[in-house]
Formats: structure tokens, sequence, C-alpha cells
């Protein structure tokens, strides 16, 4: 039993690991779709449900760029902007908060 909850943890911690970019929907609804774009680059998911956090592996050029995220809900599209900061492409962690009138962002160095 030790064995396999010791592998299940790995298994967990390696899937996990190398996303740069973590997302967490605060929109307080489950979304159809949602969009991130950083620098041309496009990322999609399907059926986030509320409060759910959410990896993208895209990439922040070395200047300070826009981040579109668009989103889908009963029907209902919505976007919110914002700029990175230069140094974006130098974190080892960026999270984004999302609702429907801001978008946190942080960085991990």
């Amino acid at each position: 039993m030790k064995k396999i909850l010791v592998l299940s943890a790995l298994v967990l911690l390696i899937g996990c690991g190398g996303s740069k970019i973590q997302l967490n929907n605060g929109t307080g609804n489950a979304l159809v779709n949602v969009t991130l774009t950083i620098d041309g680059n496009v990322d999609t998911w399907q059926s986030i449900e509320k409060d759910e956090t959410f990896s993208s592996k895209l990439a922040f050029p070395q200047e300070a760029t826009t981040i579109l995220l668009e989103w889908e809900t009963a029907g209902e599209l919505s976007s919110i902007e914002y700029v990175s900061i230069d140094s974006a492409y130098k974190a080892n962690r960026v999270s984004i908060l999302f609702a429907p009138d801001e978008m946190g962002v942080s960085y991990e160095f």
C-alpha cells in the first residue's frame, strides 16, 4: 500500500511539474471555453469548473507583452487584458487569477 501511495505521489508531481503558468477560474461560474493568448501564441481549455486551477506551457517573450484571456459561460463571452512585466520570461512560475472585472498576475522568481 505504501509503495502505491509513493508511486501515485511521484506520478502526480511529474505530471504537474514544468507548468510555468497557473490559471485559476475566479469568475464564480463553470466555463465552457477558456483561451489564453501570450505574444500571439494560444492555449485553449474546455469545461473548466469554478475555482479550478489549470496550467499552460506557453512562454513569455523577453519584453512586456499583452496577456489576453477570453472565456465563455452560458453563451456569454468575456475577455480581459493585462500587460506582463518585462522579466516575466525569467519567472519560475506565473499565477493568473481571473474574474469578470479583474485579472491578478503574480510572478515567482
